[in-house]
């Protein structure tokens, strides 16, 4: 009787130890799912079922601007700037790394600042660009809650003529 228990326990801790496993890799197929899906939306320009991909209180930081943007409103109004200012904007992922919580998106983005805002310099107008960046997204009952991307503002600078100003 005592072998037929053991037999089971084992089985049955077996099997929660292989279910808590699936669920993991299920949340980091999620996860890395929700990184594809951004930069699918970013390439279409779908501000609005980008902004779908955020929880209502999401932050977001980049060094293109300065503070923390919180809320849906924000999100879609920075993309929304974005895709007006380069309307070819283009985004090709190089790399994702995911965890059930947690996804870091490395990739190459690339257009032209056709229609800049106001405060542009007009050297810049028109000026093509091909940068890498880096997005670290924090996930929570699938949605993106927070999000810090970066790149090279030098290198973005370089391309648009900054430095061959006098």
């Amino acid at each position: 009787m005592k072998k037929i228990f053991i037999q089971r326990s084992f089985f049955v801790v077996l099997f929660i130890a292989v279910s808590i496993c699936s669920a993991k890799s299920q949340s980091e197929k999620n996860t890395k799912a929700i990184a594809i899906k951004w930069i699918d939306l970013l390439n279409k320009h779908d501000s609005v079922a980008l902004t779908a991909l955020y929880s209502d209180s999401a932050k977001i930081q980049s060094p293109n601007w300065e503070g923390t943007k919180t809320g849906l409103t924000e999100v879609r109004g920075v993309y929304s700037r974005y895709f007006t200012s380069t309307p070819d904007l283009h985004h090709k992922i190089n790399n994702i790394i995911s965890t059930d919580t947690a996804v870091i998106i490395e990739y190459d983005f690339y257009g032209t600042l056709s229609n800049p805002e106001e405060s542009t310099p007009a050297y810049m107008r028109g000026k093509k660009y091909t940068l890498s960046a880096c997005s670290i997204m924090s996930i929570r009952n699938g949605k993106i809650i927070r999000q810090e991307s970066y790149f090279d503002q030098v290198a973005f600078l370089r391309q648009m003529g900054f430095f061959e100003q006098k």
